[in-house]
């Protein structure tokens, strides 16, 4: 105890020097833990939206599909997928379990004289479970509500609170054109995925009543395909792109993963994660350089108190073990200091975005291991030096 608080009088003592050498490890830790923050809590984001079964999902494009700054984009578009396409790959495809053909309209939605601007979208009653957008409330669309063209609808959250002011309200009607559709679910609120897109904003109508009643079309806008299991992706993509080339008598369609298709910004998170660990790195190496001066001069001008303690039995351990701790003391503090700042910016800049607030664990264990390592690793030499000095020398010349 008496040693801790020699060591914490001599930093109170040098307070320039020990801030600065603090600085380097903090702006390190506070680099890696940032990174990874913000990555996790994209990725939790990602993961939320895509839920359990979104790894596997791959999607059906009419048209071309071209990766431009890192986001897929549909570059073409031919009006050539049909409902019919979506029932043959269920039908024909062994190693496809589910697929839900998607059609996205546009009418005016409104209820109660109040109007809003959802994103409305067709689908069967395989949507729930391929993208886990079972209702918070209420049912989801079912197979006799696409069979039976019912106007029935499943709403977004923040459609409820615009049109009825109200969280839940199963059973009330609110009108595309001025058709009515009758609320039956009501989705979970998942805020915006990573693309900026709001979940939240969406009114989802059986895929009958989009193709023919609102639409009035024979072609729809995608098809989701959920295979017999995450083993056999690539060859049941392989299956459907076969089944499709025969049926259109050409390749006017593209496939892809669903999780790339959602995931927009996944170049631009791995290129922030380099920069991160870069930066990382030069900080927590000027921050060892730093606690390596502060140290090797504090051995200096410490040499009659080193002397004084070795005359007083300290032995060379003692003052080794000494020098060491000041060291490490050094590099936690600005681990500390660096993980707690970053981790508060991690939750701004999810509040802010509309995340889900995020703690990056792992990402702070990592950084106070590396400090410990950098603190012992720069306070070896000056602790080996303190060593060096017989205090019979010391104290003659003091």
């Amino acid at each position: 105890m008496i040693e801790i608080e020699t060591i914490l009088h001599y930093f109170g003592s040098n307070k320039k020097r020990t801030v600065l050498a603090v600085i380097g490890v903090a702006i390190g830790v506070f680099s890696l833990v940032l990174m990874m923050g913000i990555t996790g809590a994209m990725k939790n984001k990602v993961n939320r939206y895509l839920g359990d079964l979104g790894s596997q999902v791959f999607v059906v494009i009419p048209g071309e599909i071209k990766n431009l700054g890192g986001r897929l984009l549909q570059v073409k578009f031919f009006p050539t997928l049909t409902l019919k396409d979506a029932k043959a790959i269920g039908e024909r495809c062994v190693l496809v379990k589910e697929t839900s053909p998607i059609k996205e309209v546009y009418p005016p939605v409104h209820a109660n004289g109040k109007f809003s601007t959802p994103k409305v979208l067709g689908v069967d009653e395989n949507y729930a479970e391929i993208t886990s957008s079972y209702p918070a409330a209420g049912r989801f669309i079912t197979k006799n509500d696409v069979k039976e063209f019912r106007q029935v609808a499943v709403i977004g959250v923040e459609v409820a609170r615009d049109l009825f002011g109200e969280k839940y309200p199963v059973g009330k009607t609110l009108y595309l054109y001025n058709a009515p559709y009758k609320i039956i679910g009501v989705l979970p609120e998942k805020g915006t995925d990573i693309s900026g897109e709001n979940l939240d904003n969406r009114v989802l109508v059986p895929i009958s009543c989009a193709v023919r009643r609102l639409e009035n079309v024979d072609y729809i806008d995608g098809i989701y395909v959920l295979p017999v299991s995450e083993k056999v992706v690539d060859n049941a993509m392989k299956e459907v792109s076969s089944l499709l080339k025969k049926r259109h008598g050409k390749k006017d369609f593209s496939i892809s993963r669903y999780e790339d298709l959602v995931n927009t910004q996944k170049e631009a998170m791995e290129i922030f994660s380099v920069l991160s660990v870069t930066v990382a790195t030069i900080a927590f190496s000027v921050g060892a350089l730093g606690i390596l001066a502060v140290m090797t001069l504090s051995v200096y001008e410490r040499l009659v108190e080193i002397g004084v303690r070795r005359a007083f039995g300290a032995t060379k351990m003692d003052i080794f073990k000494q020098f060491l701790t000041e060291a490490t003391i050094l590099s936690l503090t600005g681990s500390v200091s660096g993980a707690v700042i970053a981790t508060g910016l991690v939750n701004i800049i999810a509040k802010i975005a509309k995340w889900q607030p995020y703690i990056p664990v792992k990402g702070i264990l990592i950084s106070i291991a590396l400090s410990v390592a950098v603190g012992l690793i720069a306070g070896v030499y000056p602790a080996m030096r303190a060593t060096s000095f017989e205090p019979k020398e010391i104290l003659k010349d003091a």
